[in-house]
């Protein structure tokens, strides 16, 4: 047994020995594309491996570092990042991120001269790939480098809690690679004495990105933009959140989209009294949740008098350029508002939408039918009811178009105190109605009972199934769904 014990445990030395030779066999360039993979907190603990493999790190292509785990007795962070970033700058950086402080790169005479060295350095390694993110409980706030605005090999760029510096009237900014940008919670610094409008500076900032494919806005409490342009005739994909606890931005501030190829859209405004659609793609797939009343209350569209009239005027505009999309997701915030402009205008039709998820109130049962009725070519539907004390009984009297010949994939979700007689009326609405149904799925909500009486309802498909489980709601609306 005891030599059997030393046989094996010679041969698994020879074999670690083998495969260390194998390693040390490979070329730099192997080993470096291999921690290409690992952030740099464990690309630098190879360097205790071997003298071969002590300043290896440094010729990766890549910097991913959090500051709040950075612990090193010889060098400082900053000392840190400038070695890495001085060690060879023949070097191309496909990828460098950095999560710090405004602490950490505060030397006391200007906070912003490391971040500009940085930049500037980052600018002559090539970067490709930069995610710079500021963490910070305070209103403190680094302000980033002109010269980020001229890295013409700049493909995607991540941003969170820093504020764009001012661009004067001389300097000339060009993106010509960016293909990919996120500004989350990010100021727009600008100097009151310059000529230029402070509204347009986003705009311009966008036009230097003639390639940029999709954009993320993520509004911050302080950025006192009057106007959101959001004009480029390369992108695809836009996302635009502002929420409603963000109440130090400007009550009367306008959202402009103005994209003919926009595919995805997602807009989260609960503050803007004006959004308007120029133009965005046909087909397009797109997640609605706005308010269009400001954070100063809500304005009634049944007034004859200039802000209601202008309210529905922008309503139908909107309603309008996104009447061609094929899929959506829409709030029970927009509904309401959809159900308001319903009682004084018709609604456009949706032509071209097969996907549908919706969030509905019990509030306003009657929009359901109305809604349906304006998109006759819809297959897949998903409803999310929200229950409290209904006032009235449900009414579901007109049949849709789509329910003839279209409407193939129905899922119900309910929340809140449910009267099992809105569950079953909701239930038969569908299952009476649908000639072509295929699938009824109802969320546990329901209930076993409800759904065992749901079961027993004569069906105008003969081929549908009813099916139960927990219904998710969609994470992400563009990534095609099993059915």
């Amino acid at each position: 047994m005891e030599k059997r014990f030393l046989k094996e445990k010679q041969s698994s030395s020879e074999e670690r020995r083998r495969s260390n030779s194998e390693i040390n066999d490979l070329p730099d360039s192997f080993l470096c594309h291999i921690l290409f993979f690992l952030s740099t907190k464990y690309s630098v603990r190879s360097s205790l491996l071997s003298k071969r493999w002590r300043s290896l790190w440094l010729q990766v292509p890549a910097f991913d570092l959090d500051s709040l785990q950075f612990n090193d007795d010889v060098f400082s962070f900053t000392d840190f990042v400038h070695r890495f970033l001085k060690s060879d700058e023949n070097l191309t950086l496909n990828r460098f991120k950095l999560i710090c402080s405004p602490d950490d790169i505060d030397d006391d005479d200007n906070n912003d001269s490391v971040l500009e060295l940085w930049i500037d350095a980052l600018v002559r390694r090539r970067v490709h790939h930069l995610d710079f993110q500021v963490n910070s409980d305070d209103d403190k706030i680094v302000c980033m480098p002109l010269s980020l605005y001229s890295c013409n090999t700049l493909a995607n760029l991540s941003l969170y809690h820093v504020a764009l510096s001012d661009m004067e009237l001389e300097f000339v900014a060009s993106l010509p690679c960016l293909k990919v940008m996120c500004l989350d919670t990010v100021r727009y610094e600008y100097d009151d004495s310059l000529i230029h409008d402070e509204s347009n500076y986003l705009e311009t900032l966008l036009t230097s990105c003639p390639v940029l494919e999709k954009l993320t806005i993520i509004r911050d409490i302080f950025d006192y933009l009057k106007i959101i342009c959001v004009r480029s005739k390369s992108l695809k994909s836009l996302t635009l959140w502002v929420d409603s606890c963000q109440v130090g931005l400007l009550e009367d501030h306008v959202v402009e989209i103005d994209a003919s190829k926009l595919e995805h859209m997602s807009l989260r405004d609960h503050l803007s009294r004006s959004i308007v659609i120029h133009s965005i793609a046909p087909y397009a797939s797109v997640n609605i949740d706005v308010h269009f009343d400001g954070n100063d209350g809500y304005t009634s569209l049944d007034q004859d008098d200039d802000d209601s009239n202008s309210k529905r005027t922008m309503i139908r505009n909107f309603l309008t350029k996104i009447s061609t999309v094929s899929r959506m997701e829409i709030s029970y915030n927009t509904l309401e508002v959809i159900h308001d402009y319903s009682k004084l205008e018709q609604l456009p039709h949706f032509s071209n939408l097969s996907w549908l998820y919706a969030s509905f109130l019990d509030s306003f049962w009657e929009l359901l039918p109305t809604f349906l009725c304006c998109c006759p070519n819809r297959h897949t539907l998903f409803l999310e009811f929200v229950f409290d004390i209904e006032e009235s009984p449900m009414k579901l009297s007109s049949v849709p178009p789509c329910f003839v010949s279209s409407l193939k994939y129905v899922k119900l979700a309910t929340q809140g105190t449910t009267k099992t007689s809105s569950q079953m009326k909701l239930a038969r609405y569908f299952l009476s109605h649908c000639a072509v149904l295929k699938k009824l799925s109802l969320s546990k909500s329901f209930g076993d009972g409800i759904i065992k009486k749901i079961k027993k309802i004569q069906r105008k498909s003969r081929e549908c199934i009813i099916v139960t489980g927990c219904l998710v709601k969609p994470h992400n609306l563009y990534h095609r769904q099993d059915e």
